[in-house]
């Protein structure tokens, strides 16, 4: 009889101790929503830079909680799109690769790493940057949609617009020739 209530306490404080783990990420994730709908309340394309930092920084605080939560790698994805979108390239490309270490499987895992190339080509300006995360995104991902884009780019890394159009013009002058 004496391990009754014991036992009875242990369960207690065991359902007690899940429901607050329940109630505080469920918090935070209205709390994300929250400021979600916010952020894209505004009209502009580009968010504003404190809000943005404000609700990259709601992801990080939850997904450092929460590691394990479906949620997690979700949230990682919108602070490094966040963190790309207010131009911290820095901190976008850390955190797309936060992404693929931390959770290979992920559905956006593949987006990710061509993710980091594409802000090194375009938004930083570094195609030598880009050159590795693309060739990593073909080695581990040969199969995916977005293979053949992630090949042209890592064949043309570098070029010019000018010197784009005038390679498309010589293979189209190329095919025509071959028709004829």
């Amino acid at each position: 009889m004496k391990n009754t209530p014991a036992g009875f306490i242990a369960i207690l404080v065991l359902v007690l101790t899940i429901s607050a783990c329940t109630s505080a990420d469920q918090k935070l994730r209205d709390q994300i929503a929250s400021s979600e709908k916010e952020l894209l309340n505004d009209s502009i394309m580009v968010p504003d830079a404190q809000k943005a930092k404000d609700m990259t920084a709601l992801y990080l605080s939850y997904i450092e909680k929460f590691p394990a939560d479906t949620m997690s790698p979700l949230y990682l994805f919108k602070a490094a799109d966040l963190s790309a979108k207010t131009n911290e390239i820095h901190t976008a490309v850390q955190l797309f690769g936060k992404l693929a270490k931390d959770y290979p499987d992920h559905r956006h895992a593949a987006v990710a790493v061509f993710l980091q190339g594409f802000i090194y080509e375009n938004q930083a300006g570094d195609p030598m940057k880009a050159k590795p995360y693309y060739e990593e995104f073909l080695k581990k991902y040969p199969d995916h949609p977005m293979a053949a884009d992630v090949l042209f780019s890592l064949e043309n890394l570098g070029k010019t617009p000018e010197e784009l159009i005038r390679s498309f013009e010589s293979d189209s002058t190329e095919t025509t020739a071959v028709v004829n």
